[in-house]
């Protein structure tokens, strides 16, 4: 699955590439190589740091700031409930959810690069005749050339909708967010980062449901000035990076609802694992896609018909 949706996401530049050198497979060695430097072994590395502070994240409120939490709540609301237990639950289950996908990522070393082969042998084949495969698939499919043509428009321009103006944007939100919780000192940037990253696909809320407390605390610890540029970095730009990057990403592509971007989030991630944050969103869109094509091309000719 990884290998699907990264071919499909650096095909452009392999359809660069394949124009300058004028040789598919040099083309897609090339995208490969890239892939393999820019985004696979960063993620292997940032995926085991990202375990590690998972453990001391949870360790570190476990001890200190739950128990504060907890007797907070119970002040405000007057009621005789153990807020700390409930609250040490749900991070619990954050904490086995997000170190249960170390597995699926990392494996053993042999797991590990047989994977990656595999993967790369599939996006090889799949640059270079990718674009034959479908338009044999495009052939199979019992339609009307048009009806095909349009259906293949819609899948595709949802498929770029989410991959580039809703999953790029959330990823790089949380990574600017996590940037300036580590600038400002803030402990497990990197899991608070990964964190921003899932949050940004809820709407109005998002990022600054960590960036907000992690500011207000610097400042009630005494670090005013790192609490003050925190909350004024995350104000300014991170909330404001996706009205920037998603009009640049999408460029009137097919504008896909906030809610099935969240639901297919974190249905994918709870299905599929860590590859489901990119194959959920994308199964919902191209099932609203498919029902809207239905819609416009079948029922509405059997109510003009009738």
């Amino acid at each position: 699955m990884l290998a699907g949706i990264l071919t499909y996401t650096l095909f452009p530049i392999y359809q660069f590439l394949n124009r300058r050198t004028r040789t598919a497979g040099i083309a897609a060695g090339v995208v490969i190589l890239l892939a393999l430097v820019v985004m696979i072994i960063p993620t292997v590395y940032l995926v085991s740091e990202l375990v590690d502070q998972v453990k001391g994240t949870y360790t570190t409120l476990q001890t200190d700031s739950l128990q504060q939490v907890g007797d907070y709540l119970n002040s405000l609301t007057n009621l005789n409930v153990d807020f700390q237990e409930m609250l040490s639950s749900m991070l619990d289950q954050v904490r086995q959810s997000i170190v249960g996908l170390a597995p699926n990522i990392l494996g053993s070393i042999s797991e590990l690069l047989l994977g990656l082969f595999i993967m790369f042998f599939v996006m090889f084949y799949g640059l270079r005749e990718g674009q034959a495969f479908m338009t044999y698939l495009k052939e199979l499919l019992p339609l009307e050339i048009g009806l095909k043509d349009s259906l293949f428009h819609e899948m595709r321009t949802v498929t770029q909708a989410v991959l580039y103006g809703q999953v790029l944007t959330a990823v790089i939100q949380g990574a600017l967010g996590g940037l300036g919780l580590l600038v400002c000192g803030v402990p497990n940037a990197l899991f608070w980062s990964a964190i921003m990253m899932i949050t940004a696909f809820v709407p109005v809320l998002g990022t600054p449901l960590i960036w907000v407390p992690a500011g207000v605390g610097l400042m009630m610890d005494g670090s005013m000035t790192k609490g003050i540029l925190l909350l004024v970095y995350g104000a300014t730009i991170v909330m404001n990076i996706d009205n920037f990057l998603r009009p640049k990403l999408v460029s009137g592509r097919s504008n896909v609802h906030p809610v099935l971007i969240l639901i297919g989030v974190l249905g994918g991630l709870r299905v599929f694992g860590f590859i489901g944050m990119l194959i959920g969103p994308l199964v919902l869109a191209i099932l609203v896609a498919l029902i809207k094509f239905y819609e416009q091309n079948y029922m509405r000719r059997r109510q003009n018909a009738a």
